[in-house]
């Protein structure tokens, strides 16, 4: 069902990131009781919205007073590679995660308040942008409780995974991206713990993603 779940999502016309995780969250071996995390981002969405009075500068204020410092998500450095950081519903309960379901959340309340932000895929760590005109781009890393980073902090989180940066990884990420990338991090968590079981769960939920036009490598 999660893989023809997690297909479905993302062929829709304009897919939801939200959904998208939620059908890779059918992974979880103990799906927490947390509620209805789709209402949760409801609301805090609106309340951003109600926060930026249409601003969008104001909203981004309000997007990251909430989520970071009066929420308090941020990354979990001390289970980071645990799969329950992959799940969504665990990530809005919990306030803590990987930093590309950190990403989704941030991506998912802002798309909720009518802000424009988007995922940026940087090498070995995902963040989030928005732009300023005329061609300004802010980027946000939520794992570091919405720290603003500069072109230096870019430089170096590409040369930690040996790489530059790119116009490319300056470029909007795809949900079929973010899909594929959160893929690859159950695989290798999975991998590491021995769990032949659910790696073949995730190679049945890459299959959906290649199906829907990004394949994503597991190896």
């Amino acid at each position: 069902m999660s893989a023809a779940a997690l297909e479905a999502a993302l062929a829709a016309t304009a897919p939801r990131l939200d959904h998208v995780a939620l059908a890779i969250a059918t992974l979880d071996d103990e799906p927490a009781d947390a509620g209805d995390p789709l209402a949760t981002l409801d609301d805090w969405g609106a309340e951003v919205a109600r926060r930026a009075g249409g601003s969008s500068y104001a909203g981004m204020d309000a997007l990251e007073g909430l989520l970071a410092r009066r929420l308090g998500f941020a990354g979990d450095r001390d289970d980071y590679d645990h799969p329950h950081n992959s799940f969504l519903p665990r990530v809005v309960a919990r306030r803590r995660g990987l930093p590309i379901l950190l990403a989704v959340v941030y991506l998912e309340v802002a798309r909720r308040a009518g802000l424009p932000l988007f995922g940026l895929a940087l090498p070995g760590h995902f963040v989030v942008g928005y732009r300023l005109p005329p061609g300004g781009l802010v980027v946000i890393d939520p794992f570091e409780d919405a720290r603003i980073l500069t072109a230096g902090d870019l430089d170096a989180i590409a040369a930690r995974a040996g790489a530059t940066v790119t116009p490319a990884m300056l470029a909007p990420a795809t949900p079929a991206a973010i899909a594929a990338r959160m893929l690859r991090n159950l695989a290798s968590s999975y991998r590491r713990r021995g769990r032949a079981d659910k790696l073949a769960e995730v190679v049945a939920l890459a299959a959906a993603v290649e199906r829907a036009g990004q394949a994503p490598t597991l190896n």
